[in-house]
């Protein structure tokens, strides 16, 4: 929990709890919500195809147990509650006329990476090494009519092995800690950081991940930018 923006948890606890006042179901508190987080991780650990099977105390195979989520105290349809109403950050109900479609919808995460960063410059004091890099969130899309309800960005990189949303990210490089995050938003910012690789390790996001870092360390910290 020291690594996450903790003031932010009771903004995801009030933007959730307006979702599920619209569906007029049981308004969820923080600790439920970190449980939820808990049992969101948990499930990365098993192979399912329903995700309604993780709940059954039934089990399908002689050597491998069955997930029993039911045991963390959430039951399957509170999750699915929780999961369908989860909002991390703040957004409009009606897209405004002045706002593209790709911008509204980066609204749905751009609070809570504010305040991740946020929270990371003022609780945590890197080394004097830096890592740059990108990461890739995956994403396999959902296409037909739904194309407008999916990623507003979607990334393809021959050198990566998934695609998705890319995100520039700056890591202390002693610790591994990460420490700042901007998302790429545009294509037209994915071109501009290929062309700056070609004649300089894309400068300009460098330059804007380490700022909050120099301040931390009251100093310039060496750069070790990573292909």
């Amino acid at each position: 929990m020291d690594m996450f923006p903790t003031l932010h948890l009771l903004n995801i606890v009030c933007e959730t709890n307006i979702q599920s006042n619209k569906r007029q179901e049981k308004l969820t508190t923080s600790e439920e919500i970190i449980k939820l987080f808990g049992v969101l991780i948990l499930i990365t650990r098993f192979e399912f195809g329903s995700r309604a099977s993780l709940w059954s105390t039934v089990q399908q195979y002689k050597y491998i147990p069955t997930a029993s989520l039911g045991r963390t105290g959430m039951s399957r349809n509170r999750f699915d509650h929780l999961f369908a109403c989860l909002r991390f950050s703040k957004q409009l109900d009606e897209r405004p006329e002045d706002m593209t479609s790709e911008a509204w919808r980066w609204t749905l995460v751009d609070d809570f990476v504010k305040a991740f960063n946020d929270h990371r410059e003022r609780h945590f004091i890197p080394s004097n090494m830096i890592c740059v890099d990108e990461s890739i969130s995956r994403w396999y899309g959902q296409g037909g009519h739904w194309i407008n309800a999916g990623l507003p960005c979607y990334v393809s990189i021959d050198r990566k092995p998934e695609n998705g949303c890319e995100i520039q990210n700056a890591a202390c490089g002693k610790s591994g800690v990460m420490l700042q995050l901007k998302l790429v938003k545009h294509t037209e910012e994915e071109a501009a950081g290929d062309q700056e690789d070609n004649n300089g390790g894309g400068i300009s996001s460098v330059v804007e991940l380490m700022l909050c870092d120099s301040k931390s360390t009251g100093s310039i910290p060496a750069l070790h930018a990573t292909g």
